[in-house]
């Protein structure tokens, strides 16, 4: 006796869009590595190796994770943007001065 039912689901060949590259979120990446640099800071101030004022310590650390998730949103969005522009098409298939299925554009030029 199989359990296989068929497709279901994305699998059934039920197109969402242009397929989006998938990987971890830009704002983790940067407090990640912001939760890293305070505790390298800590232990190293700890061990004696180096004398860390802590005031300055956050600033820097904030204003370069401040630069990283401006600079990795700006990316991925001009990723996004890349991805969406090569589609060429609306999201129904249709060339999106045709007006999809709602009849014709208002912006089409006949």
């Amino acid at each position: 006796m199989s359990t296989d039912y068929g497709p279901s689901g994305a699998s059934a060949g039920v197109q969402t869009g242009p397929e989006e590259k998938q990987g971890p979120a830009v704002g983790t990446i940067v407090w990640g590595a912001v939760v890293i640099a305070v505790g390298a800071l800590m232990l190293a101030n700890r061990l004696g190796w180096l004398t860390v004022d802590p005031g300055f310590a956050a600033a820097g650390v904030l204003l370069l994770a401040g630069l990283g998730l401006v600079i990795g949103g700006l990316l991925a969005s001009r990723r996004r943007r890349g991805t969406a522009d090569d589609a060429g098409t609306s999201p129904a298939g249709e060339h999106p001065s045709e007006g999809g299925p709602h009849g014709a554009s208002p912006y089409a030029t006949e």
